[in-house]
């Protein structure tokens, strides 16, 4: 068995393929050419299908271990769904943009996925792998969280995968370890950079290390302008470029005051005037992007 055993670790794309082949170029020049995904390959940022075509060579070139996340689920849920509610504004624009530019093809391989999964290489150590929690693609695992604890307590496997954040941490807890890549497509602190883990692994253990990249995030600001996704979700849109820019997201704020503001309506359908003023209130002196 190779005694350091290397495998990147990527989750949380979100469509942003420009992110996701400085992050392979960065992986190929090391030398590695094994791969977890850990889901949310998907939405918030331009052409998803550019996304899915990467994911699809890669699976084809390279051993790649890949199961679905919330948003593989929302896509999903929507197919089977007959109220078809999802419509161009701030809520679900951008969820409606990404499920009209999938294809079939896309759809049918999201379904294939599991949400979870056990894997082992060689004879180094059994891992869980998950995107929210290994119960729920949705549940919020963050380093101190009491969740997380108890994840951990009840966990079958001495090590755990997980996303969703888009936060990068590892942490210990009673001799499991749960390790978190970070987002590449909208990553959170760190300036924005992208983000993705190596793991080092050997008979005994696995070790990680922690990858933030610089890549051209203007390219993306110019495929939001000219895919028509600031159109199709124009204030969803809007906070998730302030995000990419600066690795700083209130997109959670915004949403929670916009949902206060919008008395009697429901979402998706909350008014764009109440995008606008809970965008205002939030980001005091908000750069226009």
């Amino acid at each position: 068995m190779d005694k350091n055993l290397q495998i990147a670790v990527l989750a949380d794309i979100h469509s942003n393929h420009v992110a996701l082949t400085a992050c392979l170029d960065y992986i190929f020049n090391r030398g590695i050419s094994k791969f977890i995904f850990l889901g949310d390959y998907v939405s918030d940022c331009p052409y998803p299908q550019k996304t899915m075509e990467i994911i699809y060579h890669l699976m084809d070139k390279y051993p790649c271990t890949i199961i679905r996340g919330n948003r593989e689920e929302y896509a999903l849920n929507y197919r089977k769904s007959q109220n078809k509610n999802w419509k161009p504004n701030s809520a679900s624009g951008a969820l409606l943009y990404n499920y009209e530019n999938l294809l079939e093809k896309d759809l049918d391989f999201f379904e294939s996925l599991s949400n979870r999964a056990l894997v082992r290489y060689d004879s180094c150590p059994e891992i869980t792998i998950c995107h929210g929690s290994p119960e729920n693609s949705r549940e919020l695992l963050y380093e101190d969280g009491k969740n997380t604890k108890e994840v951990l307590n009840t966990l079958e496997t001495d090590y755990l995968l997980c996303a969703h954040t888009h936060i990068q941490f590892c942490r210990e807890y009673s001799g499991k370890k749960i390790i978190n890549p970070g987002s590449v497509g909208v990553p959170w602190f760190h300036g924005g950079k992208t983000q993705f883990a190596i793991l080092h692994g050997n008979e005994k253990e696995w070790d990680h290390e922690f990858v933030q990249l610089s890549y051209d995030v203007e390219q993306v600001m110019t495929e939001y302008r000219e895919s028509g996704l600031n159109e199709m979700a124009p204030s969803w849109a809007r906070m998730t470029r302030e995000s990419l820019r600066t690795g700083i997201d209130r997109s959670s704020q915004v949403v929670s005051r916009v949902a206060e503001l919008s008395e009697g309506q429901e979402w998706p359908d909350f008014p764009q005037e109440m995008w606008e003023r809970a965008i205002a209130e939030i980001w005091k002196e908000i750069q226009e992007i």
